[in-house]
């Protein structure tokens, strides 16, 4: 589930870069790492020397099993595993060098809500494609590939400048995460059966696009519907309260032309809830 040989990263937009920033010349000073990251990069390491140390007990309990889909733990723990050192060295540069990005725009709490999500999304994406495509259910899925990708999908979205540098050569990270896009899809078109969870893959990068761009348009909808909502509460009371100011009226004016011997039991009963509500309205104003 690592990059695989892949990427090495620099930023596109001067501050703390490796690489060149896009006024060109070359910075080797390494970035400090933010907060979650720190704490994401500190716990996969403990974890990793964990697996060393207790294989068999971390692969058991730790991983995400499809033939146990139902244990939920799964999608968390597995997102600190990892497959061997290369595994681990190409998920971390990538959450090293991008997940600042994100952490530095949204905050830590909402970066690793995102990250963790959109990795345990892409064990759940495994699990459904397993069954889907009739692979074994018996063997685990580890490593932080599918947080990972979410987050390569989501700095793409966000902060196109950044170049990633990959065999060498520079690349703006929207063509990578295009490039990783098109050949994680086409890996589970031809079967996905490579011994990389392509699926994990997809899932992470999927559900980074619905994060980044439909998740604001679903609360600016929610907000805007409420606030129709409350409005048109506001109309139907202020419709309503025209409609007895009328009745009201048209009783006072039969008090002034006939006389108040003349209102019927209704009429007399809504004058005096008319009454008792200009009260409790008054007793309000005067309070403030």
């Amino acid at each position: 589930m690592g990059l695989h040989n892949r990427t090495y990263w620099r930023e596109g937009s001067g501050g703390d870069s490796f690489g060149s920033g896009r006024g060109g010349g070359v910075s080797i000073g390494l970035p400090k790492p933010t907060p979650a990251v720190k704490v994401l990069l500190i716990a996969n390491v403990v974890m990793f020397v964990l697996q060393q140390i207790a294989p068999q007990l971390t692969t058991t309990w730790l991983t995400v099993i499809p033939a146990v889909w139902w244990q939920l733990w799964r999608y968390v723990s597995f997102q600190f595993l990892h497959g061997g050192v290369f595994h681990i060295l190409f998920n971390m540069l990538g959450l090293y060098f991008l997940g600042g990005y994100l952490e530095r725009a949204w905050g830590p709490r909402r970066f690793l809500k995102f990250y963790l999500i959109c990795g345990a999304f892409a064990g759940l994406t495994h699990v459904v494609m397993t069954f889907a495509f009739g692979w074994n259910p018996g063997v685990p899925l580890l490593g932080a590939s599918g947080g990972v990708y979410a987050v390569i999908m989501a700095c793409a979205i966000l902060f196109p400048g950044i170049q990633l540098i990959i065999l060498l050569f520079p690349v703006p990270i929207r063509f990578a995460a295009i490039l990783f896009f098109g050949i994680t899809f086409l890996s589970l078109l031809s079967g996905g059966a490579s011994g990389i969870s392509h699926a994990a893959h997809f899932g992470g990068m999927v559900l980074a696009v619905a994060w980044v761009w439909g998740l604001p348009k679903l609360k600016s909808a929610s907000v805007e519907a409420k606030a129709s909502a409350r409005q048109g509460a506001w109309e139907r009371k202020m419709r309503q309260r025209q409609a007895n100011q009328e009745q009201i009226d048209r009783i006072l004016d039969k008090i002034k032309n006939q006389g108040l011997a003349s209102l019927s039991n209704k009429e007399k009963q809504l004058l005096q809830e008319a009454t008792e509500q200009q009260r409790r309205e008054d007793k309000r104003i005067n309070k403030l």
